[in-house]
């Protein structure tokens, strides 16, 4: 678990007054937008305006990601070179379709590190994966670049390609979801979940975050302030997981100590898989700030 990814906000990056207001939330994670929140006559200076908070703005310890436009529009190697010169902690690439799209990026990345004298690789790569092409092509789009941090749903762009509709239980995205989350644990990278785009209904965003969680995400893309508590607590452990984790690790060792490899609590057996889920448990717990978890 490099970094935590609960909440990644989008922030629109031709608006100033939302940048500043970004780096003072309580996110992990700013996706500062050149694509679909930025008209075209306004991506030349949104694309400058992203590259100067990168430089200027203090994000705290939250993670600094750019999305840009894709490579087949006029925008997405320009967007690559100036974005660079604020050293943003990742690149999200949009409608990734296959293995040779991340290629691309990868390359074109590591020029503009070069120019702006970076080490090699400082800057990672995410992939919105968007179309059914990109599910398709899922494993290799995961394993293409050793820059890939995470792979991040855009279920809207997807539905449309599909021809469906997203309902309330999302059964229809079922598939497409556990695809990207199998590949991102091929990867040993993150898989973040699509934005919930009604902002005023709060029970469909922690049904929808907890459905995430519940499959194994490890985060979920946001799209407006009032949506973080949600799912920042979603996404991270309970007190009352906590409590089980330390349970479990301490049975398991006392266990060890009597030359077993296995017991059991309050009726479970706990073995090796166990301790490890409950070790991740408590990783997640620290870096969250819990103040009950020790460093």
């Amino acid at each position: 678990m490099e970094k935590l990814r609960r909440t990644m906000l989008f922030v629109p990056g031709g608006n100033e007054r939302f940048l500043t207001k970004g780096v003072g939330l309580a996110v992990d994670a700013l996706i500062l937008d050149l694509e679909d929140s930025v008209t075209p006559d306004n991506k030349p200076s949104a694309r400058e305006a992203v590259a100067e908070a990168l430089r200027e703005a203090d994000f705290g310890d939250r993670e600094r990601v750019a999305r840009i436009n894709s490579l087949m529009t006029e925008y997405g190697q320009s967007d690559i070179a100036v974005v660079a010169q604020g050293r943003p902690d990742a690149i999200l690439v949009p409608k990734v379709n296959g293995p040779e799209d991340v290629v691309a990026y990868d390359a074109l990345v590591g020029e503009a590190e070069t120019r702006e004298s970076l080490p090699a690789g400082s800057i990672g790569l995410m992939a919105m994966i968007e179309t059914p092409q990109g599910i398709v092509n899922i494993e290799s789009i995961a394993l293409a670049s050793p820059r890939m941090k995470a792979l991040v749903f855009g279920a809207a762009d997807y539905t449309r390609e599909t021809r469906g509709k997203i309902s309330p239980g999302r059964i229809e995205l079922y598939y497409p979801m556990t695809r990207i989350l199998l590949a991102a644990r091929v990867a040993g990278i993150d898989a973040i979940d699509t934005p919930y785009f009604d902002i005023k209904d709060a029970e469909g965003l922690e049904r929808h975050a907890q459905q995430a969680r519940d499959l194994g995400y490890d985060g979920k893309t946001i799209i407006h302030p009032s949506q973080i508590d949600i799912v920042n607590r979603i996404f991270t452990p309970s007190r009352e997981e906590v409590a089980y984790a330390r349970r479990v690790i301490e049975a398991f060792e006392e266990a060890k100590g009597e030359g077993r490899g296995v017991t059991q609590l309050d009726g479970q057996m706990i073995e090796n898989v166990h301790v490890d889920m409950a070790q991740r448990v408590l990783r997640i717990a620290q870096k969250a700030g819990l103040s009950d978890v020790p460093p």
